[in-house]
C-alpha cells in the first residue's frame, strides 16, 4: 500500500537512508489522508513506528489478529495479549495494559471504542521528538477510525452482516465473545444481557417472494438478528431486556402469520451461549418437521433433553441406549414395528384402542406388541416409572435422530 504523499512544504531530509535529495516525509495529519485514500492498517501502523522509532500494533479485535509493525515485533504470547487487553477496552473495563505497552489511544467509532493503536517496546531511533510522539500514535487512531468506518461502509449489506453472525453461531460458541458483541452493536443490536433463538422453515410449497423481505423488515422493527438461507431456513436472535424476552414472541408470531413453522429456545442470559440457543431452536424445528415431534416445540421435556445433549451428549446417548436402543435393534433383525407401537402408544395417553385405531391394528396386536416391549426392554409401559422411562428414551431417541441430520456442533 503506498502512503499518502506529505504536503509540499513538508519537505525534508529523511535520517538514515543515505538520500542526498529531500523527500516527504509523512505527518499525523497525511496519516488521516492516507486512510480516506485507501491506506490499511498495516501501512498505518509501519509509518507510525518508524516515526516512533518502535513497534506498533493497531488491535481491532472484531477483525482478527492486530496490525503489527514490524511485523515480527510482537512474539506469539504477546499478539493474543494485545488483542485481549484491546477487547477488554472495547468492553468499557479498565485493564492494566500488559508490561511490554508503551502506551495506547482507544480506536473509536463515535462514541464507541473498537480497539486501540498501541506503541511497544523501548525507542530504538526516531525521526520525531518525543514531544510529538503522543500526536502520532492519537493519529494512527484516528486513522483507524477512518479505516474502520470505509471498511464497514464497502464490506456487506446488513443482511449478509446479519447472516455472518447468525451462521458463526451456528457453527458453535464464537472465538472472540467481545468482538461478536461489538459487530452485532453495530448493527443496531445489543445482546450483551443475553438473547432468545428462534429458527423458523417455510413450509413446503410456500411463496418464497412472500417471506424473502420478512428477516430484514423483523430486524429493523424489533432490533434483532434474522437472516434467511437460501434453504428457506431462517435464523434469528431477539435481545433480551430489563422486563424479558424481548420481542421473540411477536417475532415468532410474525413469521407464524406466513405460514412458517417456527421454534423459539429457552432465553439464554449469558452471551457466551448464545450458541446453545440458536442449536436448541434449530433442533426443535427440526423435530417439528418429523412424524410425531409435531408438539416438540411446545413440550419443555424436549428442551430439557436439548439441553443434556449440548453439555454431554454421552448422557443422552446412554439414557437411549438403556431404553429404547434394544428396541430397535430388536425392529432391525425380526423386521417388526414395536417402537413404532411405542411411539403410537405414547402419543395416544397409554390408550391401546385409541392406538390400534391410528395404527389400523386389532387392539390384540397392539397388546401383544406391547408385551413384547416390556420384555425387550426390561420397561412396562403399562406402568407409570416404565413409560415414563421409555418416553424419555423415545424423545432422546428423537433428538440424536434429528442432531444426526442437522450435522453435530463441532467442538470447541
Amino acid at each position: 500500500m503506498q502512503r499518502a504523499r506529505a504536503v509540499e512544504g513538508n519537505r525534508q531530509s529523511v535520517p538514515g537512508r543515505g538520500a542526498e535529495e529531500s523527500a516527504p516525509r509523512p505527518t499525523p495529519l497525511t496519516l488521516v489522508s492516507g486512510a480516506l485514500a485507501g491506506n490499511d492498517l498495516r501501512s498505518v501502523a509501519a509509518t507510525v513506528a518508524e516515526a516512533l522509532g518502535r513497534p506498533v500494533a493497531i488491535a481491532i479485535p472484531a477483525w482478527g489478529e492486530p496490525a503489527v509493525s514490524p511485523a515480527d515485533a510482537l512474539s506469539s504470547e504477546q499478539v493474543p495479549a494485545i488483542t485481549a487487553f484491546a477487547s477488554a477496552i472495547a468492553r468499557d473495563e479498565s485493564p492494566a495494559p500488559p508490561a511490554f505497552i508503551a502506551e495506547s489511544i482507544p480506536v473509536r467509532i463515535g462514541e464507541q471504542v473498537v480497539g486501540i493503536a498501541a506503541a511497544a517496546g523501548p525507542v530504538t531511533q526516531a525521526l520525531v521528538p518525543a514531544a510529538e510522539q503522543r500526536a502520532w500514535l492519537e493519529a494512527a487512531a484516528a486513522a483507524a477510525s477512518v479505516t474502520a468506518l470505509i471498511r464497514d461502509a464497502q464490506a456487506t449489506t446488513p443482511e449478509d452482516a446479519h447472516a455472518a453472525l447468525l451462521w458463526e453461531l451456528a457453527a458453535g460458541p464464537t472465538d472472540d465473545l467481545p468482538a461478536f458483541l461489538i459487530r452485532a452493536r453495530r448493527l443496531g443490536v445489543e445482546l450483551g444481557a443475553g438473547a432468545t433463538a428462534i429458527c423458523a422453515q417455510r413450509a413446503t410449497g410456500a411463496d418464497a417472494d412472500a417471506t424473502g423481505a420478512v428477516p430484514a423488515e423483523l430486524a429493523a422493527e424489533h432490533a434483532a438478528l434474522l437472516a434467511e438461507s437460501p434453504g428457506g431456513r431462517l435464523l434469528g436472535l431477539s435481545p433480551m431486556n430489563g422486563a424479558g424476552d424481548g420481542s421473540a414472541a411477536a417475532i415468532a408470531d410474525g413469521l407464524r402469520e406466513l405460514g412458517m413453522i417456527v421454534a423459539v429456545s429457552a432465553p439464554r442470559r449469558d452471551p457466551a451461549i448464545l450458541h446453545e440457543a440458536v442449536r436448541e431452536a434449530e433442533l426443535l424445528i427440526e423435530l417439528a418437521q418429523t412424524a410425531g415431534g409435531q408438539l416438540a416445540a411446545q413440550d419443555e421435556t424436549y428442551r430439557l433433553l436439548i439441553g443434556v445433549l449440548l453439555r454431554d451428549p454421552e448422557e443422552l446417548g446412554q439414557l437411549r441406549a438403556t431404553t429404547i436402543s434394544p428396541l430397535a435393534d430388536y425392529d432391525a433383525r425380526h423386521d417388526t414395528d414395536l417402537l413404532a407401537t411405542l411411539q403410537a402408544f405414547l402419543s395416544h395417553d397409554g390408550s391401546t384402542t385409541e392406538t390400534a385405531e391410528a395404527m389400523k391394528l386389532h387392539r390384540h396386536t397392539v397388546g401383544y406388541r406391547l408385551s413384547r416391549v416390556h420384555e425387550v426392554s426390561g420397561l412396562s409401559p403399562y406402568e407409570s416409572d416404565g413409560r415414563e422411562r421409555l418416553s424419555l428414551g423415545l424423545k432422546a431417541h428423537q433428538i440424536i435422530t434429528a442432531a444426526g441430520r442437522r450435522g453435530a456442533p463441532p467442538n470447541r
